[in-house]
C-alpha cells in the first residue's frame, strides 16, 4: 500500500455515492480511489469518471480482497450491508468510513467497535454535520460551560419525499427488507443528521453522544404504499434529564422544512437554521453571539478527515460512540405504533417530475408543536 497517498475503495457508486467519486476524481482529496465495488455491471459506461480513469470495478467486496486491498474503505451501502462489510474491511486491515445509519442494533455497533479495538483500523462514520468546525466549536464551549445546563431543545426538519424516493430501491420507506431489519423513516435516513448532531453537542466529551433513556412517540403514515411512518413527533428523555423534542416527516408541501432548532440553557439561548447550520445566541445578560467566523470546513469534511487519520492514525471525531444514542433512539421509536393519517387530511400532489402526498397543514402543526414543547396529541392535534 501506498505510504504517501492512502488507496481507497468504494463500496457503492450509485445514489449518494457518486459524490464520492466527484470528490475523489474531480479535486486532489491526498488519496486515490483506486477501485470500486457494485452490483451494477454497467456501471462503468454510466459514470464518465471511472470509464475514463479505468478504474476497475469489483461485484463485491471479497472479490475486491482476492485481488487487492486499501487503506481507506467508503461505504455507501445498504444499512443492512453495513455490519458485514465493515467486520470484512477491519479484517483485512483496511480502515472504514461508513455511510450513515452504521447500523439499527447497540450489538452490531459494539461488535463494529471491538474490531476496530483489536485490528488498530479506525471506524468513523459519515454524520457530516459533526465534522463541521463550527459545529466541534459551540460542542467545546458547551463542554466548557460556557451556557450552564441545558434545559430544553426541540428541532423541526423534513424533506418531501414522493414515488421516485421509494421506488429508487427495494428497502426504502420499509422495516425489513429479505428479512433483514431496515427501519427506512425520516428519522432513520433522511433526517437523521440533526438529530444526531443534538446528542453529539450534548455529549460528555468530544467523542460521544449523550446517552438516550426513553421516548415519547407519536409516529404516523401518510403515504399508503410505504410500509413505515412518515411523520415523527418525539420527546426523548436525556440519561440527564433533558426532554429533547424532534419533529420530522417526508409528507409535506414544501420540498425543505427546516431545520430550526432552539437551544435552551441555564444562560443562554441558542437558534439555528438551514441544512448547514448556522448558529446564533443570546447570553442571559442580553449578549448575542454566533458562530459564523468559525470556517465550516469543505463539503467534503467527513473524507478529507478519514484521509488524513489514515496517515495519522488520530481517528476522526465521529466514531461508533457518537452513534450509539442515535442507534439506542432509533431502536425505541420503532416500537412504538404507527397511526395512519385520516384520509381527509391526506392530499396527493402530481407534479411534471413526481408524486407524492401531503398533509394538509402539517408543517404549520408541528412547528406549532415544536414552539410549545408539546407532542400533537397534547395540543389536540389529532392526525389519526
Amino acid at each position: 500500500m501506498s505510504k504517501t497517498r492512502p488507496r481507497v475503495v468504494l463500496v457503492g457508486a450509485g445514489g449518494y455515492g457518486r459524490l464520492y467519486v466527484e470528490a475523489l476524481t474531480s479535486q486532489d482529496m491526498g488519496a486515490e480511489l483506486t477501485a470500486i465495488c457494485d452490483i451494477d455491471p454497467n456501471l462503468a459506461e454510466r459514470v464518465p469518471q471511472i470509464r475514463q480513469r479505468q478504474i476497475p470495478v469489483y461485484p463485491t467486496l471479497d472479490a475486491f480482497f482476492a485481488k487487492d486491498s486499501a487503506d481507506l474503505a467508503v461505504l455507501v451501502s445498504p444499512v443492512h450491508f453495513h455490519t458485514d462489510m465493515v467486520l470484512s474491511c477491519l479484517e483485512h486491515g483496511v480502515n472504514v468510513l461508513c455511510e450513515k445509519p452504521l447500523c439499527l442494533t447497540v450489538k452490531e455497533a459494539a461488535a463494529m467497535q471491538e474490531a476496530s479495538k483489536k485490528t488498530g483500523k479506525f471506524l468513523c462514520i459519515g454524520y457530516q454535520l459533526n465534522y463541521r468546525r463550527d459545529v466541534q466549536a459551540l460542542k467545546r464551549d458547551i463542554l466548557l460551560g460556557r451556557f450552564g445546563k441545558a434545559k430544553h431543545i426541540a428541532v423541526y426538519h423534513g424533506f418531501r419525499r414522493g414515488a421516485a424516493y421509494y421506488a429508487r430501491n427495494n428497502w426504502a420507506g420499509r422495516i425489513t427488507c429479505q428479512g433483514r431489519e431496515v427501519f427506512d423513516s425520516p428519522f432513520t435516513n433522511a433526517c437523521a443528521h440533526h438529530f444526531q448532531m443534538l446528542t453529539f453537542l450534548l455529549g460528555p466529551t468530544m467523542r460521544t453522544a449523550c446517552d438516550i433513556e426513553s421516548v415519547q412517540a407519536e409516529l404516523y403514515r401518510a403515504n399508503p404504499t410505504i410500509e413505515n411512518y412518515d411523520i415523527a413527533a418525539l420527546r426523548f428523555q436525556t440519561a440527564q434529564g433533558l426532554p429533547l423534542l424532534y419533529y420530522t416527516a417526508h409528507p409535506i408541501r414544501t420540498e425543505f422544512w427546516g431545520p430550526v432548532g432552539v437551544l435552551e440553557f441555564e444562560n443562554a439561548t441558542i437558534t439555528y437554521t438551514r441544512e448547514k447550520p448556522v448558529f446564533r445566541g443570546v447570553m442571559a445578560d442580553g449578549s448575542a453571539f454566533d458562530y459564523s467566523g468559525v470556517a465550516p470546513g469543505a463539503d467534503m469534511q467527513k473524507l478529507m478527515d478519514a484521509i488524513q487519520a489514515v496517515d495519522s492514525g488520530d481517528p476522526p471525531l465521529c466514531g461508533v460512540e457518537a452513534d450509539l444514542p442515535h442507534i439506542h433512539a432509533v431502536r425505541l421509536v420503532q416500537q412504538n405504533p404507527i397511526t395512519p393519517v385520516r384520509s381527509e387530511l391526506v392530499q396527493p400532489v402530481h407534479t411534471d417530475t413526481d408524486d407524492f402526498y401531503c398533509v394538509k397543514n402539517l408543517e404549520q402543526m408541528l412547528v406549532h408543536c415544536a414552539e410549545n414543547w408539546a407532542l400533537p396529541s397534547e395540543l389536540g392535534i389529532q392526525l389519526g
